[in-house]
């Protein structure tokens, strides 16, 4: 057995390097997707998911958990075409958390150039594999499988499996609300529809529009997202529980209704604690069934032209009102000292700032909140379709500019003073939030096949693989980037264990690849005296501030 020791001795490989001389140099490290699949592959959550995966086949020769974790590679990419999974496999990091006997990337010492090796599933492979399976495996899995089984899958299964895994907090708080999904105008689009939107991407009757607002209308042809999210945390990490995809003229109450039937009985009561919702949820009938019946405390706004609104602010006339005065918000920080002629260049232009807006129009003053007046009313009995005691807090917010604005809040759960309510349904534009990102930045309506299947495995695995990686970041107690877009997120996950790697004469050195000094490049001897072409393209990835980092494979460099 031919045993080579490397020695870590960072003084002589460093001077060396100085001079030009190195055997070898690499990045290692624990990139942040190669720990995501370490995490899932150590507490056996990816095997546990894909064991109750729909769409088993008669003859099963890749693995169904390797399936999921393709899929879900491409999805941490923001990858929907099936054609980017060798290029997604190269550059991340599932093959790197694989045993080395399925799968290993190295350098080719002669070209330089990154191989992969993988030995595949079975035998039947003439040529050598670079990829594990094919793509054209992962989009036959994904297609064959009913659209309503994806759903149910991920409604039922995986949520038992995040409840055993502790994904519910014991506070309790969902939100639930309902999206569009626009697609192209291709009838071949399964189960989708075609409506009028305004400008705002509000659905609008076009026969009740006047002859202005028909100019800003705009047909479209899309789908209904509707989903069930819980806020785990006071620095809220986020859990899709349920999600339901139907035709964009369904109604979003009686669909979330099935879904917070369904995810009660899947996970048990007292799950669902807080259920945060919109004034499109408002029914009656519904809130006092998940209350009596689910254990759901609903927090709600009311509408305006319902008898409702009248007879609360009517009673509201005759009770005690508290004011609440807005805090004032922290002061932002100093900014640095800046050198001498940047301050004089801000000086400037500081000056011609002020002549301008002193030569234009008085500028209207900005519309600052500065009180709100609350009044809670416990015992509310006038709403007829409710058969639960009800509270009301009525909000009388006052602004600077002397103009006011009311709005009220319904709830099934303790009322207090009601301020308490309104803080707690702040949160709710959380998901209005994840929305946004899922569409701008996980491309969650970018679907490359008019398949009704494949839309919704689209849909699951991108929820399923966003769900797991805030998991993710409460395993590595990292809360505060849940709220971050997905390359942030990767950007600052990825830089905190990446390291250069250096090998000279039996001896090693590495240092974080941030901190990796670049003056010691401009010193080395020009080329061809030393392979300091080789460093050029570090030294230029170190200069791209949002570059995804990953290992190049696993080193076991033993200090002696």
């Amino acid at each position: 057995m031919d045993l080579r020791v490397i020695e870590h001795h960072p003084q002589r490989v460093l001077e060396a390097l100085r001079r030009g001389e190195f055997d070898a140099l690499e990045i290692v490290g624990e990139a942040d997707e190669r720990d995501f699949f370490e995490r899932l592959f150590r507490e056996k959550l990816l095997v546990r998911l894909a064991a109750t995966m729909p769409g088993k086949p008669k003859k099963e020769e890749v693995p169904r958990w390797f399936i999921l974790a393709g899929q879900m590679s491409l999805k941490l990419h923001q990858e929907n075409s099936y054609l980017a999974f060798e290029r997604v496999i190269r550059c991340g990091g599932l093959l790197n958390a694989l045993p080395p006997d399925l799968a290993s990337k190295h350098i080719d010492p002669q070209t330089q150039a990154l191989r992969l090796t993988c030995r595949g599933f079975n035998a039947k492979n003439d040529y050598a594999r670079t990829t594990p399976c094919d793509q054209d495996t992962l989009r036959k899995a994904a297609k064959r499988v009913p659209a309503h089984a994806w759903i149910d899958w991920y409604n039922t299964a995986v949520q038992a499996t995040f409840q055993h895994y502790g994904f519910f907090d014991p506070e309790g708080v969902f939100v639930g609300d309902g999206s569009y999904l626009f697609v192209p105008d291709n009838p071949r689009y399964e189960g989708s529809c075609v409506m009028w939107f305004d400008a705002h991407n509000r659905p609008v009757e076009y026969e009740k529009l006047s002859a202005a607002e028909r100019k800003e209308a705009r047909r479209k042809r899309c789908y209904k997202l509707v989903t069930l999210l819980h806020l785990r945390g006071t620095h809220p990490c986020y859990v899709y529980a349920a999600v339901a995809l139907v035709s964009g003229r369904a109604h979003e109450l009686p669909v979330f209704a099935e879904l917070l039937e369904r995810f009660v009985g899947t996970v048990g009561r007292g799950v669902v604690k807080k259920l945060l919702l919109d004034r499109g949820f408002i029914d009656g009938e519904r809130i006092s069934h998940w209350k009596r019946d689910l254990g759901v405390d609903v927090i709600i706004p009311i509408k305006k032209n319902m008898d409702l609104w009248a007879d609360a602010w009517a009673l509201g006339q005759t009770e005690p009102w508290q004011r609440h005065p807005v805090c004032d918000p922290a002061p932002a920080p100093p900014p640095p000292q800046r050198p001498e002629h940047l301050a004089r260049r801000e000086a400037r232009r500081q000056r011609t700032l002020a002549e301008r807006k002193a030569k234009s129009a008085a500028p209207t003053p900005p519309r600052v909140l500065t009180g709100v007046n609350v009044c809670p009313i416990e015992g509310f009995s006038s709403w007829s379709s409710a058969t639960v005691p009800m509270h009301v807090a009525l909000f009388r917010e006052t602004y600077s500019d002397g103009s006011e604005k009311s709005w009220a809040l319904l709830t099934t759960g303790v009322l207090g003073d009601g301020w308490a309510l309104r803080q707690d349904y702040a949160r709710r534009t959380d998901i209005e939030e994840r929305h946004r990102q899922l569409k701008c930045f996980c491309d969650l309506t970018d679907f490359r096949s008019r398949s009704l299947n494949a839309v919704a495995a689209q849909v699951v695995m991108i929820l399923l693989s966003y769900t797991l990686r805030q998991w993710q970041l409460w395993q590595m107690l990292q809360e505060h980037l849940a709220d971050r877009t997905p390359e942030a997120m990767r950007f600052r996950l990825a830089l905190r264990r990446e390291y250069v790697v250096v090998y000279h004469q039996d001896a090693y050195t590495q240092m974080p690849l941030v901190r990796f000094p670049s003056p010691l490049l401009a010193r080395l001897p020009p080329p061809p005296a030393s392979p300091r072409r080789s460093l050029l393209p570090l030294h230029r990835t170190q200069r791209r501030p949002r570059l995804p980092l990953y290992g190049l494979r696993r080193s076991l460099l033993p200090t002696v």
